[in-house]
């Protein structure tokens, strides 16, 4: 019999996505500590500094929920256990931002209402598929994605969008995502934005970014927020004259650090996302910043020809692969990793142990109530690595 928590999702059996809800937090940031010394025990022994902590509730940012159900009954939240055209409804997650369930819980009335009918797998019928928000709260804008199977039902969710835009005034940034494909993949690559705003303003501490809805972001802005803020103070302790950033998305790492190194270049493979961040580079002055959208594993060429002394990662879940030779090819002085995976992280460090030791690391609890969390570490040149 499982004890009682805040979640009546998670009580009633509705959504289990939270497996460790049972835990403490202390708890939690315990077993999550034992696990990453393990899977880094190949890199010896390091200084592991204390973790940042999330609050328990309201920390998320971003809501990806799936649309099932029919016209007239639709079913806004996870997909169905046996049957995935069986939706299991989830309209006041308590680890969502308050705003964001307060958008969420009209969207069955909206539905009905401009008759957005719900996609059925079993037959590939309907439009609907799901929704994706991500409220900014620093910045009290949000931006608000319907995943469709085409193009049919746009002009009605356009004819929606002054209701929309009236209850909720922070929704400032709507749009279309198209996903004709029949699979699991809930977003697609064509993207229609129904409103005069393309994106909305993320503003994480000093740094205020332009979030446009297909771009990266982390779900949790806070702990982001801190995250880049102790990546750009570590950064700021090695009086970097050339920082390269790669995976950098948006630009939120160097953005951070911007201060801290004479020249900083971004490698980012999505072309949307280094136009926003050149653009942002631009508007804040910042002309020692410069992105190019190129791949991550084929930029040696470039890289080379930068000669950075400080290198930063950010990969996304399967890590960096063959980006691992680009690092033993540039073997810069510094080198920090961010990840989200405890497991592509130290697959890619033993490859590079031989150059490399961890100088410290620091476990941010971006996923508080489940097993995933963000590392940061600090890497330094081995002595006897130098060429």
């Amino acid at each position: 019999m499982s004890s009682q928590t805040f979640c009546h999702y998670y009580n009633q059996s509705t959504c289990r996505s939270c497996d460790w809800l049972e835990l403490g937090i202390d708890e939690q940031l315990t077993k999550k500590t034992l696990i990453l010394r393990e899977r880094l025990k190949e890199m010896g022994e390091f200084p592991l500094l204390e973790p940042a902590r999330s609050v328990p509730q309201a920390f998320r940012n971003r809501a990806k929920l799936s649309v099932t159900g029919t016209e007239s009954e639709p079913v806004v939240g996870l997909l169905g256990d046996s049957d995935l055209d069986e939706g299991r409804e989830l309209l006041e997650c308590p680890i969502h931002h308050p705003k964001i369930n307060e958008v969420i819980q009209v969207m069955p009335e909206l539905i009905r209402k401009y008759r957005l009918t719900p996609y059925r797998i079993a037959t590939r019928a309907g439009e609907l598929k799901g929704v994706i928000a991500f409220y900014s709260p620093a910045s009290d804008e949000m931006y608000l994605r319907f995943v469709l199977r085409s193009q049919e039902c746009v002009s009605r969710l356009r004819k929606a969008l002054p209701e929309l835009q009236s209850r909720f005034p922070f929704l400032v940034c709507v749009s279309a995502n198209i996903q004709p494909i029949s699979h699991a993949i809930l977003e697609g690559e064509q993207e229609i934005i129904m409103t005069e705003r393309t994106s909305i303003r993320h503003r994480l501490g000093s740094v205020e970014l332009k979030l446009a809805p297909q771009a990266f972001v982390q779900t949790n802005a806070v702990l982001a927020c801190a995250l880049y803020e102790t990546a750009a103070s570590w950064i700021a302790d090695q009086s970097a004259e050339r920082m390269l950033e790669l995976y950098c998305g948006q630009g939120a790492f160097s953005f951070f650090a911007s201060k801290s190194a004479n020249s900083i270049l971004g490698i980012e493979i999505n072309e949307d996302a280094v136009r926003v961040a050149n653009s942002t580079a631009m508007e804040r002055g910042d002309t020692h910043l410069r992105f190019i959208a190129r791949d991550a594993t084929q930029i040696l060429d470039e890289a080379q020809k930068f000669n950075p002394d400080l290198v930063l990662v950010n990969p996304p879940r399967r890590g960096i692969g063959r980006g691992v030779d680009t690092i033993r090819q540039i073997h810069p002085r510094r080198f920090f990793y961010s990840s989200c995976s405890v497991e592509s992280l130290a697959r890619d460090l033993e490859q590079l142990q031989d150059l490399y030791q961890i100088r410290r690391a620091r476990i941010f609890d971006l996923f508080p109530h489940t097993e995933h969390f963000e590392i940061l570490v600090e890497l330094e040149r081995r002595a006897d690595s130098v060429r």
